[in-house]
């Protein structure tokens, strides 16, 4: 098994969060970080890496802002 160290975006918060996904290849390793990416709407990056080195990075595409009620689209 392998370690990977996944750095997660948050917009709660000022800094990355660490999490570390133990699997059997980076194929797997990669399945579980973009699961995690999606697990909550307020992650919006994920950066693994294996032994310092960048494995994969993801993020999110913004979602297109919608009009409210009674308020012209700008």
């Amino acid at each position: 098994m392998r370690t990977f160290a996944c750095y997660i975006t948050d917009d709660r918060f000022g800094v990355p969060v660490l999490s570390f996904i133990i699997a059997a290849d980076a194929l797997r390793a990669r399945e579980l970080a973009l699961r995690e990416l999606l697990e909550s709407p307020h992650h919006q990056r994920i950066e693994m890496l294996e032994n310092g080195q960048p494995i994969f990075v993801h993020a999110r595409t913004p979602r297109p802002r919608t009009a409210r009620a009674g308020r012209a689209a700008t």
